[in-house]
């Protein structure tokens, strides 16, 4: 399978914990979180589930609203241990990993055919080189974050779908390059994320109200 080296998909997963933990003071399962950043590469079922958007946004969007809705109650400031905690935390992964692969040039672009193969692999090795060394901090791209304002699950659902397609068409519309790919795997991983957890807080502060 084509993909992203796993120490890139490991290395936006820890920039997603540090966000997280920062700006919410939530604390992901750091370990799960890794594997499920890498894990789409290596376990047999995601192998039916392709890495290209046309092919999997459905899937994805999915899985992001059926986290939602079975974490919609739980305390997210638990254990780091807890059992939520770590389904959280791999779900997160798991998502960031197809969200990653949206926004790199060989994915984005379908270098699928057997002449762009070697160019495939090439690209995909040096970027993951490239970002050994890349300073995330210095990510100035300029994408709106994703509107919460959702009244049921099929709404959810295409709010989610809409937001990637906006920024899959964002990124396509800027000039290909390594910091690019990188630029926008971490924004649009992180926004993701921020919003399922900010829609978890909405719902558990409502539940909260309820019973007050």
């Amino acid at each position: 399978m084509l993909k992203i080296l796993a120490e890139t998909h490991r290395k936006i997963a820890g920039k997603i914990y540090d966000k997280i933990l920062y700006e919410y003071g939530i604390e992901l399962n750091l370990n799960k979180l890794e594997w499920g950043a890498v894990a789409p590469d290596y376990l047999p079922y995601y192998k039916f589930k392709r890495h290209y958007k046309e092919e999997s946004i459905n899937f994805i969007c999915r899985e992001i609203v059926n986290l939602i809705f079975i974490c919609r109650y739980a305390d997210l400031y638990s254990d780091k241990n807890s059992f939520l905690i770590k389904y959280l935390s791999k779900r997160i992964g798991i998502i960031s990993h197809y969200l990653c692969d949206y926004t790199c040039y060989p994915h984005a672009y379908r270098m699928t055919f057997i002449g762009n193969m070697k160019k495939h692999i090439k690209y995909e090795s040096d970027l993951n080189d490239y970002a050994k060394e890349y300073n995330f901090e210095n990510n100035h791209i300029s994408i709106n974050s994703i509107n919460i304002e959702c009244n049921s699950l099929d709404s959810l659902f295409f709010t989610v779908k809409n937001y990637i397609n906006y920024v899959i068409d964002n990124y396509k519309s800027e000039e290909n390059s390594f910091s690019n790919d990188l630029n926008y795997a971490m924004k649009l991983s992180y926004n993701m994320t921020d919003f399922i957890v900010e829609t978890i807080l909405d719902y558990s502060e409502e539940m909260g109200y309820q019973f007050a």
